[in-house]
């Protein structure tokens, strides 16, 4: 019998709702194997007895007849970057290693009323900034299909969890990719949504168009799932709207014989490896069949690199330099080196990033009104090693940071829509390769829709399917001292 904690979180909801499995042996399946793969780095906080307790009183309610949210015992692994209630939210950094949460922030709130069960706290780089997940207080979080490989960033330790089977759910947050390059990198599905589903008071610029919470699953059901129980409308987020009524139903195929598809290499600016492009062109050949129309194009993003860094460096110095008058260089270099290039910044030059965001947001509207989605690859090279700050060169072209080369995620961050990676199988070299699909605006259980029909037809392809890492091997590998 498979473990349960290799299972989807939707088929557990349902063994879950018939009787057949508890949430405490849910929760006992997750919390084993997460005690048995601790050298992967995923998870930075558990108490495995709150975990079982809040399990148990899921039991007890559903014994009673009690109504049930609707992640009812299912194990949500939560980003080091929320408040979870009495338990510490270091932000991968030094600085913050002593914090401990005085109560659950909104959104973590909200999946305790859903009848998530808690279940700790996963890696993030410090201050959630980086190519890659490695903390200065937790080291690295380690791809799963490679130890020696990064899992991504800034939600590496959600992926990691999620592709080892610690957790079927794990929450997570997406400014130029953070949701979406480590699901790439350890063959899940991630999604940022669009901007506002999930209504928070988290960011401290209200009105940022860049940062959103969203959900990582081994599949775009259990990211429906996830999605669902976190959206939100909240007055106190100027951004947030009510989702679609489709965000609310169960993962449902749709006809993908009857869309009409983009496909782009590049969106048009973005660095992307020779090898990816290979791979892309190869993966598309297998399912391009699948459509009813496919056509290379993209949304006019225009400025788009300009664009991005300006307004990102106006959020950076809003959220930092308070930080930095309290911490000084204790902030770490990164930090320190964003702020001094945001600082550099003309009233000029942010004003015409606010006008090109606009241009950029409304060009991508239209072009939603010819294509049902746009497909990308989904990461612009293969997981790299974890060593590195971030890839510094992509086919001889140095990246001059450690975020350009994440331009084929940022670059869609610009249009507002809603973006999912799923996985594509492996590349040649064995890793995870996955697939970046954009749909329109606020349809965000219409794209998971999409992103489920084509996961259920790739399952049948080897060369498509969703790949999983050798758990068994990993588990062997737990019983050495040293990780190279």
């Amino acid at each position: 019998m498979t473990s349960l904690c290799n299972m989807p979180a939707h088929q557990l909801r349902e063994q879950f709702a018939i009787g057949a499995v508890s949430a405490a042996e849910i929760a006992e399946s997750c919390l084993e194997r997460s005690a048995a793969l601790k050298h992967l780095g995923a998870m930075v906080w558990q108490e495995p007895g709150e975990v079982r307790a809040s399990a148990e009183a899921i039991d007890r309610a559903k014994r009673k007849g009690e109504p049930l949210g609707p992640l009812a015992g299912l194990p949500v692994a939560i980003k080091d970057l929320n408040d979870i209630a009495g338990a510490p939210t270091t932000f991968g950094s030094p600085l913050f290693k002593d914090n401990i949460a005085t109560a659950d922030d909104d959104v973590v709130a909200n999946l305790r009323a859903a009848g998530a069960v808690l279940f700790g706290k996963t890696n993030v780089p410090e201050h959630g900034f980086g190519a890659t997940t490695t903390s200065p207080l937790f080291g690295p979080a380690r791809n799963p299909f490679d130890l020696a490989r990064s899992a991504g960033a800034s939600t590496g330790g959600g992926a990691v969890a999620l592709a080892s089977g610690m957790a079927p759910l794990a929450t997570g947050s997406d400014f130029a990719g953070s949701l979406r390059t480590p699901a790439s990198f350890c063959g899940l599905t991630g999604l940022r949504p669009s901007n506002g589903v999930v209504g928070t008071r988290r960011r401290g610029m209200a009105w940022s168009a860049f940062d959103v919470e969203g959900p990582m699953a081994r599949c775009a059901a259990d990211c429906k799932l996830l999605l669902a129980a976190m959206a939100r409308g909240d007055p106190g987020d100027p951004l947030s709207a009510s989702p679609h009524e489709r965000l609310g139903k169960p993962a449902t195929p749709v006809d993908l014989g009857g869309l009409r598809v983009a496909v782009s290499e590049d969106i048009g600016f973005a660095p992307v490896a020779r090898s990816v492009r290979a791979t892309f062109r190869d993966k598309l050949a297998r399912f391009k069949q699948l459509f009813r129309e496919l056509e290379a194009a993209t949304p006019d993003l225009g400025a788009a690199e300009r664009t991005f860094f300006a307004l990102r460096g106006v959020g950076f110095v809003a959220d930092f330099s308070p930080m930095e008058s309290e911490f000084g260089h204790l902030l770490g270099p990164v930090v320190l080196d964003e702020l001094k290039r945001a600082r550099a910044l003309t009233a000029e030059e942010i004003g015409a990033a606010h006008l090109e965001h606009t241009r950029v947001f409304r060009a991508a509207l239209d072009f939603f009104e010819d294509y049902d989605v746009l497909i990308t690859p989904a990461a612009s090279v293969p997981p790299f090693a974890h060593e590195d700050d971030y890839p510094a060169a992509i086919d001889g072209e140095p990246m001059g940071g450690y975020l350009r080369w994440e331009a084929i995620a940022w670059g869609i961050t610009l249009t507002q829509h809603p973006a999912v990676v799923i996985p594509c199988g492996l590349d040649p070299s064995g890793l995870p390769f996955g697939l970046q699909i954009v749909g329109p605006n606020r349809q965000d259980g219409y794209l998971l829709d999409v992103a489920h029909s084509l996961e259920l037809a790739f399952a049948g392809d080897p060369e498509l399917a969703r790949p999983t890492p050798d758990i068994d091997g990993l588990l062997r590998r737990a019983t050495e001292t040293t990780i190279r």
